[in-house]
């Protein structure tokens, strides 16, 4: 076996690999705001630059022996960087040097995997002898093309495959671990001659890999649960896949009517999505939004909900008389998972009238044009955060819009998005706001809302089979008074022109974006 180009397809493989984790733990601690993943690969390519000059400068020694050794001891101490530099990152939070330890650390796990791409260059091209029939140029070519071809199974093998079987916390050490082993696989094909040195640094680094991912079995979301965002709340659930980090956290003690329950928030991303309540007396989940759907729309037969999420929204949709059929689309398998510990929102998952897919929204709506629904329900997070853009686009509206019956309203949450609002309303006839959520028609059910035996129809809702409302409750009444709001008021507040969201511009999770993150 030649040595320097099985060194050579594992660093590619490993650093691309450790670059897509980094890109999930940057991001996840920082919101999942868009700006992450450029970060991440501006300063992954700084290390990567810094490391190869190392490297080059590794290959001046006058003697191979020592840069055959060289190279053992950068694959032992990568080793180590790629196993302790997540937890570096998350314990200078307390010293509050993240901002520091946190690309710092980055730029190590870079730059330590990239030193080997100039030694491995320069060990792989030998001098043309007998016992080497290849040129310089073939046996150059040789290194880099397993170099880049271990770089491309990286991200492929690591993204789709190991993020589903290991979580953040489990695929750094992993990741440390199959580092340490090449490196012992490489002290043994160089022999003795590199040294007891490079002998030990392998050792520490097999070690301290293997204990490291033996302990991140005991407590397997360690770090999901150590960067989540959710204060002195205690969380109590959470899932991991290549589709994301979901976590689920006490939100606190709630009382009514002198009964008290403790309410649990949903965390996608580590951005909140939502809370598991689904009582609409305590409502301590805004769902006077998607009810407001049956207001406008009480005859609606076919529902398409967009994003499960935890399922509050399709325990509410599901308990609207007179509907016959629910598809709802969800990108993470996941919130399916999690949703079923809730008995309401099992419940409804459980209904022979729901129908659950597990795709990506966008190309769903794309492969199935046939399909009208009365109400849609878009489950929609946050405007700033990554990838945003896909659900509150122009395009996207119009998308959605095919899929509208004659008397059709599509409903999205867009957490105070002005431009949001005003994109609708290029695609929609008729756009309102209520609370934070849009809804948009073509043709105007927001009369029906002016009247109040229409608000009374709500009391037919029921959640988890029972009826959602007390006797005597003047809940709905509340609900009633509060207005939908026109286009005209809002831009009167924005203190600029609206601008309207498309595929390529991206302005709400760039120009308009979380300034802070």
């Amino acid at each position: 076996m030649n040595v320097a180009r099985f060194i050579s397809f594992w660093t590619g493989f490993c650093s691309l690999s450790l670059e897509i984790a980094w890109v999930r733990l940057y991001g996840y601690a920082n919101s999942s705001t868009p700006q992450a993943f450029a970060y991440v690969l501006m300063v992954y390519l700084l290390g990567i630059a810094a490391g190869a000059q190392m490297g080059k400068n590794i290959c001046l020694f006058p003697e191979r022996r020592k840069i055959e050794g060289a190279a053992v001891i950068a694959l032992a101490i990568s080793a180590v960087i790629a196993v302790i530099a997540p937890w570096a990152f998350f314990y200078s939070q307390s010293f509050v040097i993240d901002d520091v330890v946190a690309p710092l650390a980055i730029f190590m796990t870079a730059a330590s995997l990239s030193v080997l791409f100039p030694i491995t260059h320069h060990l792989g091209t030998p001098e043309k002898s007998a016992n080497n029939t290849l040129g310089k140029g073939q046996s150059f070519s040789r290194v880099y093309a397993l170099n880049v071809a271990g770089a491309a199974l990286g991200p492929l093998i690591t993204g789709y495959v190991l993020l589903d079987y290991f979580t953040i916390t489990q695929i750094f050490p992993f990741l440390g671990m199959v580092v340490a082993f090449v490196a012992l696989m490489a002290w043994l094909m160089y022999g003795r001659r590199v040294g007891p040195v490079a002998l030990g640094s392998v050792a520490f680094s097999l070690l301290l890999s293997l204990w490291v991912l033996h302990e991140s079995r005991l407590e397997s979301t360690a770090l999901a649960r150590s960067f989540a965002l959710v204060g002195d709340r205690k969380v109590v659930a959470s899932h991991e896949s290549r589709h994301g980090i979901i976590t689920i956290a006490e939100e606190g003690v709630a009382k009514l009517n002198g009964e008290l329950f403790v309410d649990h928030g949903v965390y996608g991303g580590n951005v909140y999505d939502g809370k598991v309540n689904v009582d609409l007396e305590r409502n301590t989940n805004g769902l006077e939004r998607p009810l407001a759907l049956h207001v406008l729309q009480p005859d609606a037969k076919r529902v398409l909900v967009l994003g499960l999420s935890i399922g509050s929204w399709l325990t509410i949709v599901e308990g609207f008389p007179g509907v016959e059929t629910i598809d709802v689309v969800e990108i993470n398998p996941g919130y399916l998972d999690l949703a079923q510990r809730y008995d309401a929102q099992k419940f409804a998952l459980s209904d022979s009238r729901v129908n659950m897919v597990i795709d990506d929204a966008r190309r769903w709506l794309q492969y199935h044009p046939e399909k009208k629904y009365d109400l849609i329900l878009m489950n929609t997070t946050w405007h700033w955060r990554a990838n945003s853009s896909m659900l509150l686009s122009q395009e996207m509206m119009q998308l959605v819009n095919r899929h509208l019956s004659t008397q059709g309203i599509v409903a999205f949450n867009a957490t105070g998005s002005i431009d949001a609002f005003f994109t609708a309303s290029s695609v929609f006839k008729e756009v309102r706001r209520y609370q934070n959520f849009i809804y948009g028609a073509n043709w105007n059910p927001f009369e029906r809302t002016l009247k109040e035996d229409n608000w009374n129809l709500l009391k037919a809702v029921t959640v988890n089979g029972k009826p959602g409302f007390r006797e005597n409750s003047n809940t709905i009444q509340k609900f009633s008074k509060i207005p939908f709001v026109r286009l005209e008021s809002d831009l009167k507040t924005l203190g600029r022109e609206p601008e309207v969201i498309t595929d390529d511009n991206m302005l709400v999770e760039y120009k308009y974006g979380r300034k802070n993150k």
